[in-house]
C-alpha cells in the first residue's frame, strides 16, 4: 500500500533553509488529464481553439431543398424552417457548432427529434443531447429499433427516449461502428499527445514560479555556520529583491559558503518548441492545413491561405455538412425533396466562382470556334462536354453573362 494513500499527483519542493514538503496538485494544475473526451476537448489550451474553429467554419451552412427528380430549388421549406430554429434554447449556428464539436469529442453526436404532441409526422425540435448520457438495455435490437433508451438529463433526471428518434452523426466512418453503444473518437489516438502538451505547459509553469530561488552550502571540510550566521543568511538571501538603501544582500561569515542560484534557462528545456510539435499533431488531425492554423508563427501569403481554407471548405467541411444532410434525408418521410447544404455564399469562395466562370467562357469560345471551322453541333457539343440536349441559345446567352461577370470582379 502507498504511504501516500490516493495522493497521487504531487510536486516535491526544497527551500534553501532545507525544509521538504510535497504539494498535492489539483487536477486544474496538475500533470496529466482527467476527465471525459468532451471535457477535455473543452478544456485544452491548443485541442479546443482548433475543434473550435472546425465547428464554426461548420456552422457557417446556408441550406436549400432540391427536388429528387427535377432539381428545382426550394428556399422556403418546413425543414428549412425548424433548421434555422431547431429549438427555444438553440439557434441553427449554434446546434452546427455543438453538433460537429460533439462529434468530433465524443466520435458521434446526437440529436432527439421531437414531435408536436399527437402528430408523430410533424416534427417541432431538433435537440441535441450528450452522447455519454445515453443509456442502451442489454437486449437492444439495433436493427429494429423498437426500444427505448435512457437519458440523464441532469444528476437526478432520467428520461425515456426512443431509439427511432434518435440521428446519429458519427466522426468515423459508421460501418466501423457495427454496436452504436461503442464508438470511438479521434481524440483516442491523440491521447498521449494532449496529455504531453498539458504537461509541458504545467511543467513550464512549475519553472516560472520556482526560478528565483537560492541555495547556500558550505564545502567539505570549511568551519561551519554558527546558528545566527545561519539565521541571518536565510534572513538575506529569502527577502525580497527590491531592497531600501537600509539592507543590504551581502552576507560576512568565518564559513567557508558556496552560493548557486536554481534559476533555469526555459530555453534550455525546449519545452516550448515540444508544444509547438504536439500542437502540430493535433492541427493535422483535424485536417486544418498550416497555411490555416499554426503554432509556427510564420507568415503566409494570401493566396496559399485562399487556397487552403477553399480547398479545406470543399474537401473537409463539405464532406461533413453533405454526411449531416444524408443522415436527415434518410430520417424525413417526404422523399420527394432532399436537403442541401453549401458554402458557396462565403466570401471566401467566390474566387472559385470566377474560375468556373472563366472556364465557362473559354468552353463557350472553343464552341464558336469549332462551328466556324464546320464542325457539326453535336460533335462539338460532345467534344467540349456540353449536354447534347443543351440548345445553344442557352450556351450563347450563358457566354454573355459569364463574359459580364467576369468583366465586373477584374474591375472590383
Amino acid at each position: 500500500m502507498s504511504l501516500l494513500g490516493d495522493i497521487t499527483n504531487i510536486f516535491w519542493e526544497r527551500n534553501v533553509a532545507g525544509d521538504n514538503w510535497y504539494t498535492e496538485l489539483t487536477e486544474n494544475n496538475g500533470f496529466g488529464l482527467k476527465g471525459s473526451n468532451l471535457y477535455i476537448a473543452q478544456n485544452h489550451p491548443i485541442l479546443t481553439p482548433g475543434i473550435l474553429f472546425v465547428s464554426k467554419l461548420f456552422s457557417q451552412a446556408k441550406f436549400t431543398m432540391v427536388n429528387a427528380k427535377t432539381d428545382k430549388v426550394l428556399t422556403e421549406h418546413p425543414l428549412l424552417d425548424l433548421l434555422n430554429a431547431p429549438s427555444n434554447k438553440q439557434t441553427k449556428m449554434d446546434m452546427l457548432e455543438s453538433l460537429l464539436f460533439m462529434q468530433i469529442a465524443n466520435g458521434v453526436a446526437v440529436i432527439q427529434k421531437k414531435y408536436i404532441i399527437g402528430l408523430e409526422d410533424n416534427i417541432n425540435e431538433f435537440v441535441l443531447i450528450d452522447y455519454k448520457d445515453l443509456e442502451f438495455p442489454n437486449d437492444a435490437n439495433f436493427d429494429k429499433g423498437d426500444f427505448e433508451c435512457t437519458y440523464k438529463a441532469g444528476t437526478d433526471k432520467q428520461k425515456k427516449i426512443k431509439y427511432k428518434d434518435l440521428l446519429f452523426f458519427y466522426d468515423m466512418p459508421s460501418a466501423l461502428n457495427d454496436n452504436p453503444t461503442k464508438v470511438k473518437s479521434r481524440i483516442d489516438g491523440l491521447m498521449q499527445t494532449l496529455i504531453n502538451t498539458h504537461d509541458s505547459l504545467v511543467a513550464k509553469n512549475i519553472i516560472l514560479k520556482s526560478n528565483g530561488k537560492e541555495m547556500l552550502t558550505g564545502t567539505a571540510g570549511s568551519f561551519p555556520m554558527s546558528e545566527d550566521e545561519h539565521k541571518e543568511a536565510q534572513r538575506l538571501f529569502n527577502g525580497k529583491y527590491g531592497l531600501s538603501r537600509t539592507r543590504s544582500r551581502s552576507l560576512v561569515t568565518k564559513a567557508d559558503v558556496t552560493w548557486k542560484s536554481l534559476h533555469i534557462a526555459l530555453r534550455d528545456l525546449g519545452l516550448d518548441e515540444s508544444v509547438k510539435v504536439d500542437g502540430n499533431i493535433i492541427y493535422t488531425a483535424l485536417h486544418i492545413p498550416k497555411d490555416i492554423l499554426s503554432l509556427e508563427a510564420k507568415k503566409t501569403t494570401y493566396n496559399n491561405f485562399k487556397e487552403s481554407i477553399t480547398s479545406y471548405i470543399q474537401n473537409e467541411i463539405q464532406s461533413s455538412l453533405d454526411a449531416f444532410c444524408e443522415v436527415i434525408n434518410k430520417s424525413m418521410p417526404d422523399k420527394k425533396w432532399k436537403l442541401v447544404g453549401s458554402y458557396d455564399h462565403l466570401p471566401v469562395m467566390q474566387f472559385i466562382k470566377k474560375e468556373k466562370y472563366e472556364a465557362q467562357k473559354i468552353r463557350a469560345e472553343a464552341l464558336k470556334a469549332m462551328r466556324d471551322a464546320g464542325i457539326p453541333d453535336d460533335v462539338a457539343l460532345k467534344e467540349l462536354g456540353f449536354d447534347p440536349t443543351t440548345k445553344l441559345a442557352e450556351i450563347q446567352n450563358e457566354q454573355q453573362n459569364t463574359s459580364q461577370i467576369t468583366s465586373t470582379t477584374n474591375l472590383n
